[in-house]
């Protein structure tokens, strides 16, 4: 490496050296309104400051940004929105149930008036209890272990008895990330 600050970064099955670039575009003239050069590999971190430079730069009070999975960390999406940026990052999808190729979260349907969610197999899950996490954070559970017993594609929820939803937020609002990006984001 010639240069001190630049970091090896991994790309699919490839090692370079180098930085991340983060760009913040105005959708609605199509230009950069904000670019920073980081030599930190991931972007965990980073959408708040690159987010809050740019709406300094557009002089608004508020403004949607849009990111992948690799900016989510609940942490962060709480910051942004605490700076006035209504953050559109989907939620990575982790864990055991993912790699034994079980129905996702995202396909489970939240219904914020009655506070259920639809499973794929249409029964409804009904919230258990809630615990705390840190600060603010909570996790909700929703259940309903009678459906899953006589449920047919209970194969593709769960090997246990009944599937357990987990849900993480910090206020009933915040399921707006959950429910995709609106029409016109910005």
């Amino acid at each position: 490496m010639t240069d001190p600050d630049a970091r090896a970064m991994h790309s699919s099955s490839r090692v370079g050296v180098g930085y991340n670039i983060q760009i913040a575009v105005d959708t609605r003239h199509k230009l950069i309104v904000e670019q920073q050069v980081h030599n930190k590999v991931g972007d965990l971190g980073l959408l708040t400051q690159t987010a809050r430079a740019a709406r300094e730069t557009l002089d608004v009070a508020q403004i949607a940004v849009v990111a992948d999975r690799g900016y989510f960390k609940i942490e962060y999406i709480e910051a942004c929105e605490t700076a006035g940026i209504v953050p559109y990052v989907p939620k990575p999808q982790r864990g055991s149930d993912v790699a034994k190729e079980f129905f996702p979260e995202d396909q489970f349907h939240y219904d914020t008036e009655a506070d259920i969610y639809t499973c794929p197999g249409g029964a409804t899950l009904s919230r258990v209890r809630h615990r705390p996490v840190r600060n603010e954070i909570r996790v909700f559970d929703y259940v309903n272990a009678t459906a899953c017993r006589s449920c047919t594609p209970k194969s593709r929820c769960t090997t246990a008895a009944y599937r357990r939803l987990c849900v993480t937020r910090t206020r009933p609002c915040w399921t707006g990330w959950r429910n995709g990006l609106p029409r016109d984001p910005g």
